[in-house]
C-alpha cells in the first residue's frame, strides 16, 4: 500500500509500527467479512494513542489555558450532584499537542489568528471522527468486495495522515515563529555559562568563546520552550607548574571541542524570556584522547 511508508515515518513508537502493520495485515484476510471494519477500528486505535503520545494528560492539566469543559460535568441521576469528568476532552489533546502550554491570549500577542488556529483544532477532531464513523459495522461496510476494500482502506489511511500532518504543520509555524527570535538572546546565554567537562583535560585551561553552530525549539511543554543548542567550544589547555611556566617550559594548546546542551525557557508572552535554565554542557572531548584509547577501552569492555 503506497501511504504504509510514509504513516510508519510518522509513528513514535515500536508499538504504534506493530499495531499498523497489524491493521494492514487484516486487509489480507479475505474470508473474514469484518476484514475492513477491523482494519478501520485499529487505526481509529493508532490514531488514539498516536494522540495521547502528544498530550499526556498531567501535562494539559498543568497547561494555563487548561479547564475542565462543561461537557464534562453533568448531574448525578440519583444524588443530583454534579458528576465531573477530570479527563481532558479530545479537543484538549489537539490543542496540547499543537500549542503545548502556550495560551491563546499569548499566541494572538504574537499575532496567530486565533480563529485559525481554533479551525485547524476542529479538523483534527473531525477527521478523527471520520476514522471514528468507519469502524461501525453497518450494512453498507459490511463484507465488501475487495475493490471496495481498497478504496475505503485509502480513505482511512489519507484521513489518518491528514490527521497527523495538520498537527504537526500547524506545531512547526509555532517554532518557527520563536526560532526567529531567540537567537542572539540564547547565543549570549550560551556564551557566558562554564564548561565542567574540560578540566578533565589539564590542570589549567581558559575559554577563548564559544560558537554556536546550530540550534532548534526541539519541544514546547506545559510550562517550557526547549532549545537543542550545538556548537563549538574554543578553549586554551594550559600544562606546566608555575615554576615550569616561568622557566618556559609550560606547554599551551589551542583546541575547540564540539558541545552541545538544552536551553528551557519559561512559556511568556515577551518571549525569549529571563527567566531560563541551561542545562549541565555535553562537550565532546573523544577526539582528544584517538583512536588507541577508544580501542583499548572496547577491548577491556569484551573482557
Amino acid at each position: 500500500m503506497k501511504d504504509s511508508d510514509q504513516i510508519k515515518k510518522i509513528l513514535t513508537s515500536q508499538f504504534e509500527i506493530e499495531l499498523f502493520e497489524t491493521a494492514l495485515l487484516c486487509l489480507n484476510e479475505t474470508e473474514n467479512k469484518l476484514r475492513y471494519n477491523n482494519f478501520a477500528y485499529s487505526i481509529r486505535e493508532l490514531s488514539r494513542h498516536f494522540l495521547y503520545s502528544l498530550s499526556p494528560e498531567e501535562n494539559i492539566k498543568n497547561s494555563s489555558w487548561y479547564k475542565i469543559e462543561k461537557s464534562n460535568i453533568k448531574q448525578c441521576k440519583y444524588c443530583k450532584k454534579p458528576d465531573i469528568d477530570e479527563k481532558p476532552t479530545r479537543t484538549q489533546r489537539i490543542k496540547y499537542a499543537i500549542q503545548g502550554g502556550i495560551s491563546d491570549e499569548i499566541l494572538e500577542e504574537w499575532g496567530f489568528e486565533i480563529d485559525e488556529l481554533r479551525e485547524t483544532i476542529k479538523l483534527v477532531k473531525n477527521t478523527i471522527e471520520t476514522l471514528s464513523k468507519f469502524t461501525h459495522i453497518n450494512p453498507d461496510v459490511f463484507n465488501l468486495t475487495n475493490e471496495e476494500v481498497v478504496q475505503n482502506s485509502e480513505i482511512v489511511l489519507n484521513s489518518f495522515i491528514l490527521f497527523v500532518e495538520t498537527i504537526e504543520n500547524y506545531k512547526e509555524e509555532i517554532k518557527t515563529f520563536l526560532d526567529g527570535h531567540i537567537e542572539e538572546h540564547m547565543i549570549s546565554s550560551v556564551v557566558s555559562n562554564f564548561f565542567e567537562n574540560v578540566d578533565q583535560l589539564a590542570p589549567h585551561h581558559s575559554l577563548n568563546y564559544s560558537e554556536v553552530l546550530e540550534y532548534y525549539i526541539s519541544e514546547i511543554t506545559d510550562k517550557e520552550i526547549i532549545v537543542d543548542v550545538f556548537g563549538e567550544l574554543y578553549v586554551t589547555l594550559e600544562y606546566g607548574s608555575k615554576q615550569e611556566r616561568r622557566d618556559c617550559d609550560g606547554l599551551d594548546l589551542e583546541e575547540s571541542f564540539p558541545f552541545e546542551t538544552k536551553i528551557k525557557y519559561e512559556i511568556d508572552k515577551n518571549f525569549p524570556t529571563g527567566k531560563f535554565e541551561i542545562d549541565e554542557y555535553d562537550v565532546d572531548t573523544s577526539e582528544w584522547y584517538g583512536d588507541d584509547e577508544y580501542e583499548d577501552n572496547e577491548i577491556n569492555d569484551t573482557k
